[in-house]
């Protein structure tokens, strides 16, 4: 279902993993943290047009949400990505770095991608971090 906005000041509430995350979609659309995920469910035009549903039952104020079949935990520091850009701190677990690598080939956020690799680059040596993107499949792209 499509649901029309007139404002990017508006909520909805984004459903991941079973943890709801409320979230303006100024969040969602802003140019240099959104991802491709996003960018391929909100329509930005003369009104803001999002793939999501209405939630009557919503726990919270908020009455429209977006359904995210992902780890919920880790969708936490996708968003404090989307909200903070490169001031996103990462954390030091190589374990959840490479899941986090995951998602965010998953939403399509290359400059957390980056981010992240670089991160394990310095944690991991050359020869493990290769291995890493092997494991992960993510040797599209130049490591």
């Amino acid at each position: 279902m499509e649901l029309t906005f007139k404002t990017d000041e508006a909520w909805i509430n984004l459903f991941v993993g079973g943890k709801i995350y409320p979230v303006q979609l100024k969040t969602l659309l802003n140019p240099s943290t959104h991802g491709s995920y996003f960018r391929d469910r909100i329509r930005n035009d003369d009104v803001i047009k999002v793939h999501c549903v209405q939630w009557d039952n919503s726990p919270n104020h908020i009455k429209n949400r977006m359904d995210i079949d992902r780890d919920g935990e880790l969708f936490r520091q996708v968003l404090q990505f989307m909200r903070n850009g490169k001031g996103t701190s990462l954390p030091e677990d190589r374990f959840t770095l490479q899941s986090l690598l995951s998602e965010a080939e998953f939403f399509g956020l290359e400059r957390y991608r980056d981010m992240i690799r670089k991160r394990l680059w310095k944690m991991t040596g050359r020869a493990q971090f290769l291995l890493v993107l092997l494991r992960f499949g993510m040797t599209r792209q130049r490591a």
